[in-house]
């Protein structure tokens, strides 16, 4: 699985790192997989009466094959809401498809998701 970064860096960046690690085929040898394309990153403060954190929010594509382009979204539905991230010092509240539509791309399968996330400080 590619991820394109931009010019993320931190939380952002290491939470794009593990969609596309929970997207990519568990067998490393597949010949075909979807490419993951970060589209938009938004994050912004988020806090309760005992906790503060971020609420992220990613626009993302998967295209390519359709049938790995499916697969992909299949581990993500499965695997997101029970993920461990690796973020030092927070801890992932909540991880979301929010949506997923289908992104007109001629030639390939393309999907346009929407992950939320809320995460704490530890």
């Amino acid at each position: 699985m590619s991820a394109r970064l931009l010019a993320l860096r931190g939380t952002p960046a290491r939470l794009v790192k593990a969609f596309a690690r929970l997207a990519a085929p568990p067998d490393t040898a597949t010949p075909m997989f979807p490419m993951l394309v970060v589209e938009a990153v938004t994050s912004r403060p988020w806090s309760s009466a005992t906790f503060d954190g971020e609420r992220h929010r990613f626009e993302l594509r998967l295209h390519g094959d359709a049938l790995a382009v499916g697969d992909a979204l299949d581990r993500l539905i499965e695997l997101l809401p029970e993920a461990d991230f690796d973020l030092p010092g927070e801890i992932v509240a909540e991880a979301r498809l929010a949506s997923v539509r289908v992104d007109p791309d001629p030639g390939v399968a393309a999907l346009a998701l929407v992950i939320e996330v809320v995460t704490v400080v530890d």
